[in-house]
């Protein structure tokens, strides 16, 4: 079997470094900026605050999601590859904001604050892969540096299927962890399937959302995501989702 190997040296089931810091933005009641590795994103967390309109039953939340970076202007075939970068981000920063809005409903106890709204600016400052579990840890950093009541708190873990031969699709395919933008979007690990596993500090194997995709079928090692590779996957993302448990303690988050 041939192996397969990182560019940035990991092994297949290394996460990158991670860092935290908390209430950085004072105007805000809280916030947090988190990275792994060159994927940062900042949250910042206003409320919950009463709503203009009263017609509120329970607390409604509002996520913004935006980008830090802005592509520059190019003429020519460059411009027409910077349009199209912008209209891929918009379609992920849309479907970013409604993970992250699903989030938010599940876990914060938004039935105490009837009337009232809760604001999430989420500002991805970098995105090198996994984009998604960094923003969710984000999210889950700033809510409790916010002092906001919350049911649970959540880990997110982002993985991707490879084939494991150079040619065919013969063997058991691997898993890599917290991948990078290339591994996620190229063919330069054989990658066929990627994933975001969110899962909750209850003591037991409790997922709150996922979001699994699979390769355009023009990519070179495209094949179908079998239950046997979400098994594969969720298994090693609970493992993974334990250390940044321990991560968020060891940065003073309060867990439980």
């Amino acid at each position: 079997m041939a192996t397969i190997s990182r560019r940035d040296g990991r092994t297949a089931r290394e996460m990158r470094g991670k860092e935290l810091r908390t209430s950085d933005l004072s105007q805000f009641d809280g916030s947090a900026w988190y990275s792994q590795g060159l994927t940062a994103v900042t949250v910042a967390i206003n409320g919950p605050t009463a709503a203009r309109q009263e017609n509120y039953r329970r607390c409604t939340t509002c996520i913004h999601v935006n980008r830090a970076a802005r592509i520059p202007q190019e003429g020519g075939t460059g411009r027409l590859i910077m349009m199209e970068r912008r209209e891929r981000e918009r379609c992920e920063d849309g479907e970013l904001k409604q993970f992250l809005t699903s989030l938010v409903e599940a876990i914060v106890c938004l039935d105490r604050f009837p009337r009232c709204v809760l604001e999430a600016h989420v500002t991805v400052l970098m995105d090198d892969g996994a984009l998604f579990a960094v923003a969710s840890n984000a999210i889950m950093c700033a809510l409790l540096d916010a002092g906001v009541p919350c049911r649970s708190t959540i880990a997110a873990v982002s993985l991707i299927m490879c084939n494991p031969e150079a040619s065919g699709n013969e063997g058991e395919p691997e898993i890599f962890l917290d991948p990078t933008a290339v591994e996620e979007s190229t063919d330069e690990v054989r990658s066929y399937a990627s994933a975001t596993f969110v899962l909750t500090n209850t003591g037991g194997e409790a997922v709150l959302a996922s979001r699994v995709q699979a390769r355009p079928r023009s990519s070179a090692y495209s094949r179908p995501i079998t239950p046997k590779d979400l098994s594969r996957m969720f298994a090693l993302a609970a493992k993974a989702a334990e250390t940044l448990f321990v991560f968020f303690r060891n940065c003073s988050m309060a867990l439980e």
